[in-house]
């Protein structure tokens, strides 16, 4: 007797679960000549002195120090700093999406894997691992005249469950809160949550 694979998410922060540290401290800090300790202690400052949420914080501060070297962050620019990630072992020669592919198919199940991360999207997305998500929700830049100028979302560890919703009820962009709030039956759903699996480092993951 056959049965069709059960839909089946894997889903992962990056920054601390599948690369070490946090991906902007691996180029980007250093090609600016800034101290990841000292940049970091600096968001939080600055985000305790205005009241402010920390990803947001990092986000405008990224955009100034850049400005202030010279460094123009146009999309490619940001996709290289993300290109130099390091991986945990099984990541970078991609082992880890081959066995869990056999393993879960063996188990019958179809299996799709997807990030929620407060990191930078575009530096994931020049990551070598990104085409094996199905989709990628991260905080990302809105970009003008092809430079990063303002943060158009923002992930923190609080709203990552609305993103938990999103790939629930199938919706695949940040900006729909139609969907994300009107009433979709279990069976209309793409993953039920017994059917999704988070993987994070931290306490608040």
């Amino acid at each position: 007797m056959t049965h069709s694979r059960l839909p089946t998410a894997l889903i992962y922060d990056f920054d601390g679960t599948l690369a070490r540290g946090n991906v902007q401290e691996r180029r980007f800090l250093p090609e600016l000549g800034i101290d990841a300790p000292a940049f970091w202690e600096e968001v939080g400052a600055v985000a305790r002195k205005h009241d402010a949420d920390n990803i947001l914080v990092y986000m405008r501060l990224m955009l100034e120090r850049a400005r202030e070297k010279g460094v123009a962050l146009t999309e490619e620019k940001l996709r290289d700093f993300g290109a130099h990630a390091d991986f945990y072992d099984g990541l970078a020669d991609e082992s880890w999406f081959e066995r869990l592919g056999a393993f879960s198919s063996s188990c019958g199940l179809e299996l799709e894997h997807f990030i929620i991360s407060s990191g930078t999207y575009e530096m994931i997305e020049g990551s070598s691992i990104f085409p094996r998500f199905t989709r990628v929700f991260a905080s990302k830049f809105a970009f003008e005249d092809g430079v990063a100028a303002w943060p158009s979302v923002a992930i923190n560890y609080t709203n990552k469950t609305q993103f938990l919703f999103r790939i629930n009820k199938g919706i695949d962009n940040n900006w729909d809160h139609t969907k994300i709030n009107a009433y979709t039956p279990d069976h209309d759903r793409p993953f039920p949550f017994s059917r999704m699996i988070f993987i994070g480092d931290g306490d608040t993951d």
